[in-house]
């Protein structure tokens, strides 16, 4: 994933973040250390290794489980028309899945190779 790839996903997550909390909230970007082995790595056709965790929450509204199945797909979008294209959570994921990374969406965290 190269770095303006990288930047790109960040920033759709954190939109996407700071568009759940329209009164206010708490947004957290982190970055951690993880390491996948054994059936977790095999899981997601990684090999066993060290992987930058990047996390990204946020205390708003959450997404209703019946949502959940759909949040990936392009053009699905849960706001009003006019306020977003659907396509921010579907970018993330594809450049996420093109670094043949985990991605966790209840958590928007991310497992980047080393």
């Amino acid at each position: 994933m190269d770095p303006g790839q990288l930047e790109q996903v960040i920033l759709n997550l954190a939109v996407n973040s700071r568009d759940a909390m329209p009164r206010g909230g708490k947004l957290i970007l982190s970055t951690s250390s993880g390491r996948l082995t054994g059936a977790a790595a095999r899981l997601h056709g990684l090999a066993d290794n060290d992987y930058c965790v990047i996390s990204v929450s946020d205390n708003g509204s959450g997404i209703p489980a019946a949502v959940l199945p759909h949040i990936f797909e392009p053009f699905f979008t849960t706001k009003p028309e006019g306020y977003g294209t659907g396509l921010g959570l579907s970018t993330a994921y594809g450049i996420v899945q093109q670094s043949a990374a985990p991605f966790t969406p209840t958590a928007n965290r991310a497992w980047a190779p080393p």
